[in-house]
């Protein structure tokens, strides 16, 4: 189906796929361009790199669009990775807006890390110090599944009158739902939910990354 790739393409498709599978998504040509240099291939411009990308997408090993970081692997990585959501950021301190439904962008993700479909699957950013006790911490990445009803202790991303957080889920025995935080930082308080708030559980964190460290 495809021609054989000569060594300088092999090396431009492998560093596509190293990137990808370190970082979650998609290089942009100069973060590209970088990552060639440390492996001996220098490119002088981004038009040298797009002719590269344009014998890949020809012999179907990628698929180029015109979005910033618009390169997508084909053939077998496309069954073992696929696209999360992002919708956003989630504060873990007090609410911060959040847009439902608006996707920012979209990440790449090894299929390995999800316990279910793609689609029950979104991810948000982390704001703030509140849930650093549990292992989130400012502009961390949050992988959200989906689900009905949230257990006691679980990590959930909740929606309060248009508003995100995440806090640890917990209903007491009168049936008072509280929203608490986990935080070296003491200012951090529950949140006491009344049953007349307008609150949507989004889901449950199943998986927290720091993409600071990555790069």
């Amino acid at each position: 189906m495809n021609k054989e790739l000569t060594q300088k393409q092999k090396t431009v498709l492998k560093s596509v796929k190293e990137y990808i599978m370190k970082v979650g998504k998609s290089p942009t040509f100069t973060e590209l361009r970088l990552l060639l240099s440390k492996s001996g291939l220098i490119l002088k411009s981004n038009n040298s790199l797009a002719q590269y990308l344009k014998v890949l997408e020809e012999q179907g090993y990628i698929e180029k669009t015109s979005d910033k970081r618009g390169i997508k692997l084909l053939e077998t990585l496309e069954t073992t990775f696929c696209e999360v959501p992002l919708l956003g950021n989630a504060n873990c301190g007090e609410a911060l807006s959040y847009a439902d439904g608006i996707i920012e962008q979209y990440i790449q993700i090894s299929r390995k890390w999800l316990r279910g479909k793609p689609k029950d699957y979104f991810f948000v950013k982390a704001i703030g110090d509140s849930m650093n006790l549990a292992g989130i911490n400012d502009l961390d990445m949050v992988l959200v599944r989906k689900i009905d009803l949230p257990e006691n202790g679980d990590i959930v991303v909740a929606v309060i009158n248009g508003l995100a957080t995440i806090k640890v889920f917990q209903r007491a025995p009168n049936g008072t739902v509280l929203l608490v935080p986990k935080s070296k930082n003491k200012d951090h308080q529950p949140i006491i939910l009344h049953p007349d708030d307008t609150v949507v559980i989004c889901g449950k964190i199943d998986k927290v990354f720091n993409f600071n460290q990555l790069y």
